[in-house]
């Protein structure tokens, strides 16, 4: 209550109230207590945190946990940020209806598990705290002080006005750039092209799956006609079709799935070792129903309440390869580990067990995953060295288009589509 008659006294003196600290305007965790990070349409588990600004009725849901035994005082801000997610050059009165930070009061501690932890809990936009513009926004949680950051997450607010028709041809424009690749072909219907100069300010991003490290950002159009823009013949929108996700399961640490060897206690945590993985790369496409890559936080038993009462453990992966390579290092992609690559998704490598090994603390549930390799040298991000590259792979791409506003200096998105490969 202290806290907010000081955000209500800032607000009446025309201060703007900034989370500080950021190293980057993305997805990530600042605190190694913060785990298990959800954030979705509400009741939509799986799908992309969109909302429109036509129906702002319309909710996301954030969950998460964080290790640690006392509740800390969490709250929670938005930046808006342009098509290349950098800053908006734009004051919060500007974007945010009403306050600017508010507290997220709804938590849970742990019951009965051997990792102690606090579930929060927030669904939003409130009346008193809302976008008031489209666009991409960031979600800032930090502590007490706007300068504690916790975590960060990226979310969406679409006006809907563009209509966006996609395909993907059974080959790319350019068969030297791989006959199993997928190439995304777009057009774009907008009644206002011409007037807003379109091929100047309009932007298209693409995302594969829940991917950033290969998402193309700022495409600009082929052909422009009266009527719509096409997206044609363009190397940047031709994708690695890669593979289907591997896949876990620990919503239930007694009746164990395929992929799990074996699990035990270590030190009061549950360790779960599973079954090694090998290449893909070399055997035949097998269609296999995967999530995406997205997680699912669930029990095996239904009476209980997977967000105070679902356990920690540790997951331990191998994937076998016969030799370290000098200049290029794997990762574990997806959800499981937010989508990130960096020292918590990188793994290490085994010269007794010859492969790459990595240890993740995971709530239990299901999980997507998939090994990538990332070269040193170019930056380059691939996972058909482990897993293969099929063109009948089931990716889904998402689909984001950004026209901006040069007399009020942002920019809209303006339309938004997911598109299923196959």
């Amino acid at each position: 209550m202290k806290y907010k008659l000081l955000i209500i006294i800032l607000l009446a003196l025309g201060i703007n109230i900034k989370a500080q600290n950021l190293t980057s305007y993305s997805d990530k965790n600042y605190k190694e207590e913060v785990r298990t990070v959800l954030l979705h349409p509400k009741g939509a588990d799986l799908e992309k945190p969109v909302i429109y600004m036509y129906n702002m009725k319309e909710k996301l849901h954030l969950q998460f946990d964080v290790l640690v035994d006392d509740a800390p005082y969490l709250y929670y801000t938005f930046i808006h940020c342009d098509n290349n997610w950098q800053p908006s050059d734009l004051q919060k009165n500007d974007y945010i209806k009403g306050f600017f930070q508010d507290e997220i009061d709804q938590f849970t501690f742990s019951l009965n598990t051997f990792m102690n932890y606090v579930h929060y809990d927030l669904v939003f936009p409130k009346p008193d705290m809302m976008p008031k513009i489209s666009g991409n926004y960031l979600l800032v949680v930090t502590g007490e002080d706007p300068d504690d950051v916790y975590f960060t997450r990226r979310f969406y607010v679409v006006e809907d006005k563009a209509k966006i028709a996609a395909s993907i041809p059974r080959y790319p424009f350019d068969l030297s750039l791989g006959t199993n690749k997928q190439e995304v072909v777009l057009d774009v219907y907008y009644k206002d092209i011409f007037n807003s100069r379109a091929e100047q300010y309009s932007n298209v991003t693409i995302q594969q799956n829940g991917r950033w490290d290969n998402a193309v950002f700022g495409l600009k159009p082929a052909y422009v006609y009266p009527e719509k823009l096409t997206y044609i013949n363009n190397a940047k929108t031709v994708f690695e079709s890669g593979n289907q996700f591997l896949r876990i399961n620990t919503s239930s640490f007694t009746n164990l799935p395929e992929k799990t060897k074996f699990v035990h206690r270590d030190e009061d945590l549950y360790v779960v070792t599973l079954h090694d993985d090998a290449k893909r790369n070399t055997i035949v496409y097998s269609e296999d129903e995967d999530l995406f890559g997205e997680k699912y936080i669930y029990l095996e038993r239904n009476s209980m309440d997977v967000t105070k009462e679902g356990d920690y453990a540790l997951v331990d992966f191998f994937l076998k390869w016969p030799q370290y390579m000098l200049d290029r290092d794997v990762f574990i992609i997806g959800a499981i580990t937010d989508w990130q690559l960096d020292e918590k998704s990188k793994m290490e490598y085994d010269p007794e067990r010859r492969g790459y090994k990595k240890r993740l603390l995971l709530k239990q549930g299901y999980y997507d995953y998939m090994y990538a390799v990332c070269d040193n040298t170019t930056g380059i991000t691939s996972v058909a060295p482990v897993n293969g590259d099929f063109w009948e792979t089931n990716n889904m791409y998402h689909i984001f288009v950004y026209l901006f506003d040069p007399t009020e200096n942002y920019d809209k998105l303006i339309g938004y589509t997911a598109i299923k490969a196959h």
